[in-house]
This record gives C-alpha cells, structure tokens and sequence, in this order.
C-alpha cells in the first residue's frame, strides 16, 4: 500500500453527529471549533472524521472543516484525504436486490445512499422529520434509485422488534442501529473500523498513537479497537462501557475535555 510522503505521528477519528456537531442547535459548539484549532496546529496529528454520512453532508461541520484531513464516510465506503479519494467501495446490485427483498417483506420505508445523494422509497411525514432532525436534504423519492446511481449503504426506518427479524434475515451484512428508531445496513467486513484500519496502514501510524471520540451505537467497535478511546458524555451505557475514558457531553466542551485528559491541547 502507497504511504504518504507527509508523517504524522498520531491520528484522532471523531465521529459527528451528537459528538462534534450539535444537533439541536444545528452547529458545531464554539470549544469545539477551537480544540480542533489547536489540534491542528500541532502539525504532527492526523485529523480524521469517521461517520455513517456521506461526504456531502459535511456541510453541517463546516467551522472544523478546514482542520479535518481524513473523512472516513458511509461507515467505511468512502475514504478521502483531503480532496484525493483513496477507497471506494459501492454495493453490487445483487447485494442491493437481496436487502431491498427483505426491507419491502417488513414493509418498511427504506433509503440508498450514494456518494452524492440519497433515494427514499417513500417520504412520509414521519421521514421527513427523521431529515429535519439530523440537518440532512430530503432525498430523492425513488424506489429503483439504484438503477440509476452508485449505492454504497442501504438503511431503513424500524422498531427494535423489526430490526431483531431484519437481523435474522440478512445474516451477511451488518445492520447498525440509529439512536432514532432505524438502522444502517453495510457491508461485513466495511465499517468504522475498516476505515480505520485502512488509515492507520496507510499513514503508518502505530495503533498505540490513534484516538477516537463516539456517542453511538455505530461507533463501539471502533471505541473498542481503538487503545485510546473517548465516550462522549451524552453516550448511553454500552458505549461507555468499551470506552478509555468518558469525556463531558458533546454541548459541555466534551471534545476539548477530552483532548486535554491525553495531552494533545493545552
């Protein structure tokens, strides 16, 4: 694998929504600008955000943006540094059709993404409030909108008890769950922490020097593999639970906490 000339010594992966960005305000908090300020002025770590949305919908960071270096996007489907592209994973059709058959079986409202937008079965009352609440555009109403796009994620609006059968019926993909009643459906063996991996290899940054901050579910396994793991404050028990340290809530200076608990800002 082709390494970069440029050498960072540590990496921080942090993931968005309910951990950088605020969602009831619809920003990013002003300490948190700031610690990523600092952050980057160090100049020997590598900046990097790992999320389940796609890169068009980094807008909603825009105050850190000019810090960040890595966006691991889509849960791993989509890696860039900086304006290069370095991984580029889409669904094949037959994986499309497979979990589209199961999420219609349930009769639930389903949605692609694509690297630069996304399609809904349907759009609802119900969905479009799901939009309004993670600042995200309403997607495009196509049922068929992988015919026409690349498709690099599958998710779907559930309850717990349609999210257990979906489980029983797609075995071979991994199915995230949302704070919110839906979940992701991604590839097995792409996510986070594939993204992850794939940084720390192609940077040559020894594990021991990676950080990660996370508030969800979807961020466990990459809390868990990373050795110096952050759990938001606002994080529910199980994340805290696979976490180094437990930081302040996302709206309570959590980021810069953080930071400071393993030396990287003053």
């Amino acid at each position: 694998m082709q390494v970069m000339s440029m050498k960072y010594d540590k990496v921080v992966f942090f993931d968005i929504d309910h951990t950088v960005f605020d969602p009831n305000r619809h920003t990013v908090p002003e300490d948190t600008v700031k610690a990523f300020k600092a952050l980057h002025a160090r100049g020997d770590t590598l900046i990097a955000v790992a999320t389940g949305r796609a890169l068009y919908m980094l807008d909603v960071i825009a105050p850190v943006l000019p810090y960040v270096d890595v966006s691991i996007t889509i849960n791993g489907q989509i890696i860039a540094y900086r304006d290069k592209v370095l991984f580029d994973q889409p669904m094949t059709t037959a994986m499309i059709v497979e979990i589209r058959k199961a999420l219609i079986r349930h009769a639930l409202v389903y949605g692609y993404i694509g690297a630069h937008g996304q399609g809904i079965s349907r759009l609802d009352d119900a969905a479009k409030a799901q939009f309004a609440l993670a600042d995200m555009p309403l997607p495009e109403v196509d049922a068929l909108y992988f015919r026409k796009h690349r498709v690099y994620q599958m998710w779907a609006f559930a309850s717990k008890a349609q999210f257990a059968e979906l489980a029983k019926d797609l075995p071979d993909y991994q199915l995230v769950p949302w704070l919110s009643d839906g979940f992701d459906v991604v590839l097995t063996g792409r996510s986070k922490k594939d993204g992850i991996t794939f940084i720390l290899d192609y940077f040559d940054i020894p594990l021991e020097n990676s950080y990660a901050f996370g508030d969800g579910m979807n961020d466990i396994e990459m809390l868990a593999y990373v050795p110096n793991s952050v759990a938001m404050g606002n994080s529910k028990p199980p994340v805290k639970a696979v976490a180094l340290h437990v930081t302040k809530a996302y709206d309570a200076g959590g980021i810069s906490s953080g930071l400071r608990h393993f030396g990287l800002i003053e």
